[in-house]
């Protein structure tokens, strides 16, 4: 294999490289976003009060 040839080759990986990494960083952005949103619904979520609730279980239906 010539220089030429190595060097193009070297190039596109280093290329391909930087693609994969650029869209892995907008993945963990995209999944950071989520996740946020995710702290703040459970933050915002009221706690069940109801001393009754969950005490019988409908068979039938």
């Amino acid at each position: 294999m010539d220089i030429q040839s190595a060097s193009v080759n070297l190039s596109q990986a280093r290329l391909q490289e930087d693609a994969a990494v650029l869209v892995q960083s907008k993945a963990l952005d995209s999944i950071k976003e989520q996740a946020a949103a995710v702290e703040k619904l459970i933050a915002s979520a009221q706690p069940v009060t109801d001393p009754n609730l969950g005490q019988r279980v409908n068979i039938i239906a």
